[in-house]
């Protein structure tokens, strides 16, 4: 006698991968506006572990001429360098439900394509800045010059004019400010703090808060006591790799069910930091996060991705 049984079942992938998509489709829109261009999001497939370009390193200047002189002049050589890019491999799930557990509640199984579908959009944009901000700190740990340590408690906002003193004179081209929320809002508090002038009733604080006019992306996985001041195109967030969102029934246990996973790759570029050979492929958090794995392209440090304030009390 024939038996219904879950592959009979509609599996709502198409549902799952459409929540997904509407989902992450907002999340990179706003994360774009977000970030005012210091992490850029794009889409291209590629090839392999490691993204290699090659680049001529001049860096030349004009210099004084002898209009009497007949000596010779002497050649200088142009030397190439690479910019190295690394695949990330990630997963999610799987996750699995049995059908019982959304009868039970009156529920349908499209409901559980559609939760899940949701929150692996949320899931990918946190594990991109999760990834991007172990990345940045192992690549800008090797340069001193881009490190600072200061604190709110005795320099103030100050703390932000000194990360923008890497820069020199080119201050103007930090973007953003990335820190976590209770950072944030000491800035906010100092700002208040010192307000501008106070009469009875009446206080005037300035337009700003603190931020020296740049915008700040504020979230709770930066990691604490830590501020990221970056520059356009700091890190460069490729999905290099067609992503994989699969719903399949599981008919191996007392009860029917339903599984949804998901894996992909996406690349990282560091602004004027390539990931070294030797540090191999396939890099996790605790990878990433070496300095070690990384070294310096640019020959400036104002065409690297940024600096990073120690605010540690």
């Amino acid at each position: 006698m024939p038996t219904t049984i879950n592959s009979d079942m509609k599996i709502y992938n198409d549902l799952a991968q459409t929540a997904y998509l509407e989902r992450l489709q907002d999340n990179l829109q706003i994360f774009n506006e977000a970030s005012n261009g210091a992490i850029t999001l794009i889409d291209e497939l590629i090839e392999g572990d490691l993204k290699k370009r090659a680049f001529y390193k001049i860096g030349g200047s004009i210099e004084h001429r002898d209009v009497n002189s007949t000596a010779a002049a002497a050649g200088k050589k142009i030397t190439a360098g690479e910019m190295v890019g690394v695949k990330i491999p990630f997963k999610y799930g799987p996750y699995e439900a049995t059908e019982e557990s959304f009868k039970r509640r009156l529920r349908s199984p499209e409901e559980f394509s559609l939760v899940v579908g949701q929150d692996y959009a949320d899931a990918l944009l946190k594990g991109y800045f999760t990834f991007a901000a172990a990345a940045l700190d192992g690549a800008i740990s090797n340069n001193t010059a881009m490190q600072v340590a200061k604190k709110f408690s005795t320099d103030g906002k100050k703390v932000l004019t000194t990360g923008m003193r890497a820069f020199g004179d080119q201050f103007g081209r930090l973007a953003l400010w990335v820190m976590d929320s209770a950072s944030y809002f000491t800035i906010v508090e100092s700002a208040i703090a010192e307000k501008l002038y106070q009469e009875t009733n009446t206080v005037i604080y300035g337009g700003l808060p603190g931020t020296m006019g740049i915008p700040v992306l504020v979230t709770d996985q930066a990691k604490a006591n830590t501020i990221y001041g970056l520059q356009a195109g700091a890190i460069t967030i490729t999905n290099s790799q067609l992503a994989d969102f699969r719903s399949y029934p599981i008919n191996t246990q007392e009860n029917l069910t339903i599984g949804v996973r998901a894996e992909g790759a996406f690349n990282l570029d560091v602004l004027g930091y390539s990931w070294k050979d030797s540090a191999g492929a396939n890099p996790d958090l605790t990878a990433l996060a070496a300095k070690a794995n990384w070294e310096q392209y640019a020959t400036s440090n104002k065409n690297t991705a940024g600096v990073i304030i120690n605010i540690t009390e």
